[in-house]
């Protein structure tokens, strides 16, 4: 799941409060900046396809309110692999007879970025999150702009 965290922007969410206008001005934002997340995530984990199910896979989750009144959203893989190739029998857990599980979009992207016992980690994630932020920065201070100006 790519997600990174905002700093700096305590001075804008303030003016934002102030104006009374917090929580119609800051899902816009959110939205911007995820558009921009999504296309790097994607981009990089391009560079590792096998089958391209993952890659396909990678969207943006909706928008929610965090707990502590603010919001947030992730881009990550959704669904499972289709089965074909070498995902085919990739999952037997133990002591479960000849069933087969699925494998998640999600757990492929967490290999990679994280490695498998013989297979070094590839920084997927990690390296679409610190190319994007940023633009993500910007795209987002721009709609602050073009929101409060209103």
């Amino acid at each position: 799941m790519a997600s990174f965290e905002v700093k700096g922007f305590e001075e804008l969410l303030t003016q934002l409060d102030k104006l009374g206008r917090f929580d119609e001005v800051a899902p816009k934002m959110m939205k911007a900046g995820m558009e921009i997340l999504q296309e790097e995530v994607v981009a990089e984990a391009s560079k590792h396809k096998d089958t391209g199910e993952m890659v396909a896979s990678i969207k943006p989750t909706g928008l929610r309110a965090g707990f502590d009144g603010g919001y947030y959203m992730c881009t990550r893989p959704t669904g499972y692999a289709s089965g074909k190739g070498k995902w085919k029998n990739a999952r037997k857990g133990k002591g479960e007879g000849t069933g087969h599980r699925r494998v998640r979009n999600m757990e492929k992207l967490v290999w990679l970025e994280f490695g498998v016992k013989g297979r070094p980690a590839t920084p997927v994630i990690t390296s679409a999150v610190i190319r994007a932020e940023p633009r993500v920065l910007q795209a987002m201070q721009e709609v602050f702009n073009r929101e409060v100006m209103q």
